[in-house]
């Protein structure tokens, strides 16, 4: 039983830690920005995966080739 409970905690913990990286997928992107809402929707959509999985780098300009990647998406 004491197995039973641990197995259901840890997957709740698991869980809840995939939920918290989901609504701030990108750690430079404050919640309290302009563009946050947008950002995280494209990310939970697969539009957008960021620089290097963590970061966004909102300021940098991006390619031709990553702009046609977004649109084909």
């Amino acid at each position: 039983m004491k197995k039973k409970i641990l197995a259901v905690l840890a997957a709740t913990m698991a869980v809840g830690a995939t939920c918290a990286f989901a609504a701030n997928p990108f750690s430079d992107v404050p919640a309290d920005s302009w563009a946050y809402q947008s950002v995280v929707t494209l990310a939970e959509s697969g539009i957008i995966q960021g620089v290097d999985g963590t970061h966004f780098e909102g300021d940098r300009n991006i390619t031709r080739y990553e702009a046609a990647e977004i649109v084909a998406k």
